[in-house]
């Protein structure tokens, strides 16, 4: 049987979002399951223009245009496309919740997978009444973590048949980590701390600068690396309020040779780089409800020794010594778990390689076939439904 050709409806490269990333390289990952490019996109503009920078969109979406997503399904359901690929992340399209997605769904006619990146442990009634009907319209729903799933089947009544269990995907990363990497960054000599990804008040990054007098006291050589650039929308809205109250912070605190901030957006080469020239990598963040985070997968797999606020994603991937957590906001927390990956090596070699062994079912050739097989099972099924209703309706029943 033919490859299944799916339509992925997100953001989209070159806009600069770990959710455009991550569409593109699950199309990726599908097309190289397939042996042949059967991917196509549907694409957010949101602070860039899409339009002819990849052959793969075939639909560029305005969130501001009139009936953009009654238009969106109309494309889709001209298209040669055999399934949708819908991710879903609260903020991403119109309307109170992101509400205006609906529109799309009550018109596509294809059959809809949907991939939930950020579910509430506490939903107000209308995000989960959202979420419900999201679910209800999809054929399939995907989520990245037993957590995830126990709070679509247990919170949101999600039916438990149609929800399935894929992580996300990373770069099939190098072990053990070499230390040419940190040559070649101009970080010789140095024990690397790092943390990455689009720079908003949202990272918490102002706990972990507030731990490095103390790491630093104890390890000289603690160099602390905020990589990416600010997120374009908090850039556009407040410029760069947030990193220059950062660098003003580390400079405060007497350890501005200790926190180097690059303000670049990384090709994945230049990222892969950055983290396995790291020890420890931080993710400090706040929010307490995150159910995904592709930053935290392509650490477990590059660096391996990993630092975290237990939000529900971190608390799951981190189980079993996988890494190790802290309390929100708590400085000293990260301070002590930090110097304790930076001055036991030992702890450090174990912990690793649990991390890096629990990360490798994530590499992308296997979550692609993941992806691919699901959008079979999806076509297939909605095909035989289809074949029946006829058989039916040819005799009369």
């Amino acid at each position: 049987m033919p490859a299944i050709r799916s339509v992925f409806l997100s953001t989209y490269a070159p806009e600069e979002c770990g959710l455009a990333c991550f569409t593109r390289d699950t199309a990726d990952a599908v097309d190289l399951a397939a042996g042949r490019p059967v991917s196509s996109a549907v694409a957010i503009q949101k602070t860039r223009s899409l339009v002819g920078t990849d052959s793969r969109v075939k639909h560029v979406i305005d969130n501001h245009s009139p009936n953009a997503y009654q238009k969106a399904a109309g494309e889709v359901n001209r298209g040669r496309f055999d399934v949708v690929s819908l991710q879903h992340e609260f903020g991403l399209y119109p309307g109170n919740w992101g509400s205006g997605i609906l529109h799309f769904l009550n018109e596509c006619l294809k059959p809809i997978v949907t991939t939930f990146h950020t579910l509430q442990k506490q939903p107000d009634s209308l995000p989960c009444r959202l979420i419900q009907k999201i679910s209800e319209r999809s054929q399939a729903v995907i989520v990245m973590t037993r957590t995830a799933a126990d709070l679509l089947r247990d919170v949101y009544g999600v039916c438990t048949s149609s929800i399935n269990l894929i992580p996300h995907g990373v770069p099939s990363a190098l072990f053990p980590r070499k230390p040419v990497h940190r040559q070649v960054l101009g970080l010789e000599g140095r024990k690397v701390i790092c943390t990455f990804g689009l720079i908003n008040p949202g990272k918490g990054l102002e706990a972990m600068i507030k731990a490095m007098p103390k790491i630093v006291n104890q390890c000289h050589e603690a160099i602390y690396l905020i990589v990416g650039v600010t997120h374009p929308q908090v850039k556009r809205d407040s410029g760069e309020v947030y990193r220059n109250a950062q660098v003003k912070l580390a400079k405060s605190l007497g350890v501005s040779d200790n926190v180097r901030f690059f303000d670049q957006y990384l090709s994945l080469p230049q990222l892969l780089s950055h983290l396995q020239a790291s020890e420890v990598f931080l993710t400090p963040y706040p929010g307490k409800d995150q159910i995904a985070s592709g930053t935290m997968d392509y650490a477990m797999a590059s660096v391996g020794a990993v630092v975290s606020t237990p939000y529900l994603y971190a608390r799951e991937v981190l189980a079993d010594g996988r890494g190790l957590l802290v309390p929100f906001g708590d400085s000293e927390a990260m301070d002590d778990s930090t110097l304790r990956f930076l001055c036991n090596e030992r702890f450090s070699r174990q912990t690793r390689r649990r991390a890096y062994a629990y990360a490798r079912p994530m590499f992308w050739p296997i979550v692609g076939r993941k992806y691919s097989d699901l959008f079979s099972s999806v076509f297939n099924q909605q095909f035989e439904n289809r074949n029946v209703a006829a058989h039916m309706a040819a005799f009369g029943k």
